[in-house]
């Protein structure tokens, strides 16, 4: 079974690669914690901020608080993209807007701190 980083790294490489097949120039910003992983640029200088998910196969997906919040921020610039089956036959999904779109549910973790 791959890891989580590896699912994360094949998902991103599938973004990446839809944005330049569709003549935009894809930054990976995913370690600057900006509640997206791709900015994305058209020639004539329009932006897309795009998240990534990626599943080993299917199934839901979390994100974060930092990442919703900028999902409602953003509107229609905000776009999820989720490349499933990502460990065999990767299948990209795309949600543009999803804070609109989708309707959460909320999950608190606790953990106990001695």
């Amino acid at each position: 079974m791959r890891s989580d980083a590896e699912m994360e790294a094949i998902g991103m490489q599938v973004a990446m690669q839809y944005e330049r097949e569709h003549g935009r120039e894809p930054k990976d910003v995913s370690s600057e914690n900006l509640g997206y992983d791709i900015r994305s640029t058209t020639p004539s200088g329009q932006v897309r901020y795009i998240e990534v998910k990626a599943r080993a196969t299917t199934g839901a997906i979390v994100l974060t608080l930092n990442e919703w919040l900028m999902a409602q921020r953003l509107g229609d610039e905000d776009w999820l993209y989720i490349v499933e089956h990502a460990a065999t036959q990767p299948r990209l999904r795309i949600i543009q807007n999803p804070a609109a779109k989708l309707r959460p549910e909320e999950v608190v973790e606790s953990r106990a701190v001695w």
